[in-house]
């Protein structure tokens, strides 16, 4: 499985990752997620200054997010972000 790293964290390279919230405690989470049949779409921000956001399924009821780390590009909002999930119909 290739992988690669932001922030400390190894996320799946092509394919979601799913992550304890407590794992992403340095990590900044978009508190107005969009409201999805199953969780959220959502964002998380690395504690990297310049890193853009990635996409994420907040799922509240489990305690994760699915951290769509393997997706090309980050984003400059989280907005955005959210976005990108809701247009690519990202279950």
């Amino acid at each position: 499985m290739e992988k690669k790293e932001i922030a400390q964290l190894k996320l799946d390279a092509t394919k979601p990752t799913t992550f304890n919230l407590k794992l992403l405690r340095d990590w900044v989470i978009w508190q107005f997620p969009k409201k999805r049949v199953s969780g959220y779409f959502g964002a998380v921000h690395p504690p990297l200054a310049k890193h853009g956001w990635l996409p994420a399924v907040i799922h509240l009821d489990k305690n994760e997010a699915q951290i769509h780390g393997h997706v090309s590009e980050t984003f400059d909002t989280p907005e955005l972000a959210a976005d990108y999930l809701a247009a690519n119909n990202k279950k």
